[in-house]
């Protein structure tokens, strides 16, 4: 395979079939993980009912996961760096696909509880993983990583809507489970006949490892960072693993009818994240974010403040919220050296799981303490700090000459 260099220094696929197979996998690895991470809060109710589990309890199988999160992204930032690409996300894929392994054989609520953390972790890492590497496959990586969490968000979207219909038989979670197991092996195929070049290192570049706490703070957005992150991680993250309760349990809604308005969320993510993939390289990064965060927490305090019958512009809000994670996921790389660019966003992406694991360890005393009416509204506060927090940054922390 030849690889050639744009203008800008990137190593990019010269043959089309490299960039073909590059795309099939990238697309397909993107689709079948969130499909994964969906179905955990569409079963969660049938998961209390299978396990005779109190909310609380329910709640520690979305925070163990979330502790999977921290995990992988703090040790697999690190690692990244430090080994090849290729063989990274290949081990990672062996990780993830253990975990769907003992989703297809296991019923015991402690085995499910520890596969979590694999499930959840590795698909976060994987994703964050794709992102990370599009910029040395394709030509136009924002339009690429646009295009893939589309993808991604389709993903989403087909698990909500039609495994809502099928999340009344455990037994479904089974199966769902050993289809994505078969999928993650044509992935493992497929990234085994790819090349992924590797970044070149600064030359000037301290060899010695660094402390991934440091090297974030050793910039001023990473203060800011971490908090924007954590936010949209809770709102995002809360909304796909809490709605379908919160319909089922406190709005009236059938569990099926509760799955459709969350796929509402998601479909509006997955169609802002096709449509407006060629706006962002016109715009900017940084002024799409502050433009779609700001009209996302705006329908999305709406939808949640007014109740039922305003449920539907959660849809209107996924549109706002399109863009935001995968523009994060570049945003952060580039207030650091490029050779550190997977440990810096790693970090940053682990330390805001925090705001996860937090969320998850209370919300589940909260809705039993509160009622579900009061405890949800933590979810649109992150929503609206998380786009606050975007004009903060925007205009406090001085900016890459390649961030517009």
């Amino acid at each position: 395979m030849v690889i050639r260099k744009n203008k800008n220094g990137e190593m990019i696929l010269k043959k089309s079939s490299s960039k073909g197979l590059a795309f099939a996998f990238c697309g397909l690895i993107m689709t079948i993980i969130a499909v994964s991470d969906a179905l955990r809060g569409v079963f969660l109710p049938q998961f209390r009912e299978t396990f005779s589990l109190t909310e609380s309890q329910g709640s520690r199988i979305i925070m163990v996961s979330y502790i999977g999160n921290l995990l992988f992204l703090s040790i697999g930032g690190y690692i990244s760096d430090r080994v090849p690409k290729k063989r990274f996300i290949g081990g990672v894929i062996a990780l993830w696909s253990a975990a769907l392994a003992v989703y297809v054989f296991t019923e015991n609520y402690y085995i499910l509880m520890f596969a979590m953390m694999f499930s959840m972790g590795g698909s976060t890492m994987l994703s964050t993983s794709i992102n990370l590497v599009t910029s040395v496959l394709f030509l136009s990586p924002a339009m690429m990583v646009s295009i893939f969490n589309f993808l991604q968000g389709a993903g989403i979207t087909a698990a909500q809507n039609i495994g809502g219909r099928f999340a009344g038989d455990i037994a479904n979670w089974h199966y769902v489970n050993l289809i994505l197991l078969v999928l993650a092996g044509v992935c493992l195929v497929l990234l085994w006949r790819l090349d992924i070049p590797e970044e070149e290192k600064s030359a000037d570049k301290d060899e010695k490892p660094q402390n991934g706490l440091l090297m974030i703070f050793g910039s001023p957005a990473g203060y800011l960072l971490i908090p924007i992150c954590g936010c949209y991680f809770v709102a995002e993250h809360g909304m796909m693993n809490w709605l379908t309760s919160y319909g089922s349990e406190y709005l009236g809604y059938t569990v099926e009818q509760s799955a459709v308005y969350l796929s509402l969320f998601f479909g509006g993510i997955t169609i802002g994240r096709l449509v407006f993939a060629p706006v962002i390289d016109k715009l900017g990064i940084f002024r799409c974010l502050m433009i779609w965060s700001a009209v996302g927490a705006a329908f999305y305090v709406a939808a949640i403040v007014l109740g039922k019958e305003a449920l539907f512009l959660i849809g209107i809000s996924g549109l706002g919220f399109s863009i935001i994670y995968p523009m994060l996921v570049m945003l952060i790389g580039k207030y650091y050296d490029p050779s550190v660019s997977g440990s810096v966003t790693g970090g940053v992406l682990s330390v805001a799981t925090f705001f996860d694991i937090g969320f998850n360890a209370f919300f589940g005393k909260a809705v039993e303490s509160f009622g579900y009416g009061i405890s949800i509204m933590v979810l649109p506060v992150t929503a609206l700090l998380c786009s606050v927090l975007i004009f903060v940054l925007k205009f406090t922390v001085k900016r890459s000459a390649e961030i517009r």
